[in-house]
């Protein structure tokens, strides 16, 4: 661990913001949110120092949304709010407590200031804001500018109302691994990128999931990236670098809604990295060596992260100090 591990992770997250309507039942709720911004505040709250650049709109949502980035504090940067209106998601919570979703978007960050290149030590981008043009390619250059000095972060977080286009989501999604350290994605994910890879696409097994989650792991490796999660909901997390592979089980938490689960565990797998003093792009070779006792101790925080937050309601990953509570008495297998 070196000498710049004592003072806080400088993280810089692109990618969009918007507002959760979550509808449960009879109770409507509305929250800010979206992928990278979950993201952008689950490390905050974790102790980061945290730069997040976005698109906020010109309406009272979005001073929903800034208000929300500035209390937990997050450094805001966005193109001039002129003309622009705030993007909505909106997540139906069924019985089982799981979210599904409609979405009204937009995306673009022309003209957007950013922190100075060398200063960010991560970065993470991903979801929605990798999909909609114009802001898809300004993310692609943002990326580039700053991945010479980061670790780099990626979770594709696809949502099959705004990829419908399965082919294109693929090529997307193998290009931005390939320009990872870091890739975290779901067997949701998975099965709508390659269904080919499905008995029955309308029915997930136990060995169709094993099968997409080895072709994609062994593909996003040979592309670049350090390390590869799967998360697989209650079946819990399926980690690999160069020289491990593993499976860690779910805990079998209380699921009060699944929203920004997904987000808590990039979060906490960014801060899990951090925790173990590597954070730069000159640690990526140490990242893809790293023991099986360090990944699974990586894993973990990101696991305990993730389910704390799924037992809130909305995306309301912990605190480093409540994580700690949380995790009393838990030993890493």
């Amino acid at each position: 661990m070196n000498g710049s591990a004592t003072r806080p992770l400088r993280a810089l997250v692109i990618g969009e913001s918007l507002i959760d309507v979550i509808i449960d039942g009879d109770t409507r709720t509305e929250k800010p949110g979206g992928s990278p911004m979950n993201v952008a505040i689950g490390l905050a709250r974790q102790g980061a120092d945290v730069a997040f650049v976005t698109d906020l709109g010109r309406d009272h949502l979005a001073d929903q949304i800034e208000l929300r980035l500035v209390t937990e504090g997050v450094d805001v940067y966005s193109p001039l709010r002129v003309g622009r209106r705030s993007s909505v998601a909106l997540a139906t919570i069924d019985a089982d407590g799981n979210a599904s979703y409609e979405f009204d978007l937009t995306f673009n960050l022309e003209f957007t200031g950013t922190p100075e290149a060398g200063l960010a030590d991560f970065l993470h981008f991903g979801s929605i804001s990798t999909v909609i043009q114009p802001g898809a390619t300004h993310v692609d250059q943002l990326v580039d500018t700053f991945r010479p000095n980061t670790l780099v972060s990626y979770d594709p977080n696809i949502r099959p109302l705004v990829d419908r286009n399965r082919d294109a989501a693929r090529a997307r999604v193998d290009r931005h691994a390939g320009i990872a350290d870091i890739v975290r994605a779901s067997v949701d994910d998975l099965a709508h990128i390659h269904p080919e890879l499905l008995a029955d696409p309308s029915r997930r097994t136990e060995s169709s999931t094993e099968r997409m989650i080895a072709a994609a792991t062994e593909r996003w490796l040979a592309a670049g990236a350090a390390l590869v999660a799967i998360t697989d909901a209650e079946r819990g997390v399926h980690l690999a670098t160069e020289n491990h592979r593993t499976h860690m089980a779910s805990n079998r938490p209380a699921v009060v809604d699944t929203v920004g689960a997904g987000d808590a565990f990039m979060a906490g797998l960014i801060s899990g990295i951090d925790i173990v003093g590597l954070r730069r792009q000159a640690h990526r070779d140490e990242l893809a060596s790293i023991d099986l006792k360090t990944l699974r101790t990586i894993a973990c925080w990101a696991q305990r992260t993730a389910e704390y937050t799924i037992g809130q309601v909305g995306a309301e990953p912990p605190t480093s100090v409540e994580l700690l509570n949380a995790e009393r008495g838990v030993r890493v297998a």
